[in-house]
């Protein structure tokens, strides 16, 4: 029924609607009533949260400093008995691991597969893997330390352990981070090309450690010479092509021959085979100079550390290069890095390692972003951090 405004008003008061109902302001009616105000979260309560927010927040700054930035490890410590530990989209269990370390060596094992254990199980020493040979000599070293209350062995690393170590945490921070290569496992299976293949390793985990993301080259197109993979660094989007060259030495990680007790510091070759790959584009290149612990020292050690300049043997090599090229460096950024964990086989610590990194100002393929460069050198610093423990989880970190 419609109601006119001059008739009289539904409710029965006598009066015209527009003088009565309809004068009247409109109430809608609120479904679902609000109760009575919710108490306010105590100030005391918003420091906690607040103190909370800064603990994790510093946290993983430090993670990433000591790390790189890189996932943080997914783990869960007890599943009926079990400790899960996820790598990219598989999970690995075991009631055994204590440490970190003990997950990476049984990971490590587990990515080679049994069939190549079994095989350099049976080999004589003389044709073993030099990875294999770093775990029986890590395992015999661990053994020889004391034994904890609760049944596990502690002990500084010595080269084998140091070794096997970093090379367990470089193959699990490419394999959890992107796409571990088919083809660069089968490399690092393969005695005679395990040092090449290692030290690719090294640079694609430095490279995700350094916040870039990984994009490789169809390495089966004939027509062109590849490089190791283009690296795109995710905070810039500055793009770099990136080789990684590693001298071999005779005697030394499955070369063959007896070593060298003054190996030399030529790598001019080396480097200038990587330099000519591909001339149009932005290039970072690695080198491992494959040096023992007392030539390294030599070999790195700058003239001066205020202002930097370097040695005599790194300042020669990188005039020679220079020169080489009419006075332009051909590359954008040079690392030279070594790590001489492997030539160590006692039980004395593990030696450590030197690197020196080189962003040049006069290139031919500028950069435009040269905080690319910078958190490559950082991160070429961050070898050899490896986790003892595993983190512990946030639930547990609640105050």
């Amino acid at each position: 029924m419609k109601v006119g405004r001059n008739d009289l008003c539904p409710c029965g008061s006598g009066k015209k609607f527009k003088k009565c109902h309809l004068a009247e302001p409109l109430v809608l009616p609120i479904l679902g009533q609000l109760g009575p105000p919710k108490p306010t979260i105590p100030p005391h309560i918003w420091t906690r949260i607040d103190e909370r927010v800064r603990q994790e927040r510093f946290q993983e700054q430090v993670r990433i400093a000591t790390f790189g930035d890189v996932r943080p490890t997914i783990h869960w410590p007890d599943y009926k008995g079990y400790r899960l530990v996820v790598v990219r989209n598989r999970v690995y269990y075991s009631k055994k691991w204590k440490f970190f370390t003990d997950f990476l060596f049984e990971y490590g094992l587990a990515r080679f597969g049994k069939e190549w254990f079994d095989e350099q199980n049976a080999a004589s020493p003389a044709v073993q893997h030099s990875l294999f040979r770093w775990r029986k000599m890590a395992f015999a070293y661990m053994q020889r330390q004391p034994q904890q209350p609760d049944g596990s062995f502690v002990g500084v690393p010595n080269g084998a352990m140091a070794a096997g170590n970093n090379f367990y945490y470089d193959l699990y921070t490419v394999d959890d981070n992107g796409l571990l290569d088919d083809d660069l496992i089968e490399r690092l299976r393969r005695r005679d090309q395990f040092q090449g293949a290692m030290y690719e390793l090294f640079v694609e985990a430095t490279c995700m450690r350094a916040g870039f993301t990984i994009v490789r080259e169809n390495e089966k197109d004939p027509n062109r010479k590849h490089v190791e993979f283009m690296a795109v660094h995710k905070s810039t989007g500055q793009h770099v092509l990136v080789e990684a060259k590693s001298r071999h030495r005779p005697g030394v990680i499955g070369q063959p021959g007896a070593r060298q007790t003054t190996p030399d510091f030529r790598f001019q070759k080396l480097i200038n085979a990587a330099i000519e790959k591909d001339p149009r584009n932005p290039l970072a290149l690695f080198v491992d100079t494959n040096l023992p612990a007392d030539r390294a020292l030599r070999f790195y050690t700058p003239r001066s550390r205020d202002p930097i300049i370097p040695s005599k043997a790194i300042a020669a090599l990188l005039d020679r290069i220079r020169k080489d090229y009419g006075g332009v460096d051909p590359y954008n950024l040079l690392v030279l890095s070594n790590h001489p964990q492997h030539y160590s086989e006692d039980d004395k610590i593990a030696p450590g390692n030197h690197f020196s990194g080189y962003i040049s100002h006069q290139t031919r393929v500028p950069v435009y972003h040269e905080k690319a460069l910078f958190d490559l050198i950082n991160a070429a610093n961050l070898y050899g951090n490896v986790p003892t423990h595993f983190p512990p989880l946030r639930d547990s970190q609640v105050a």
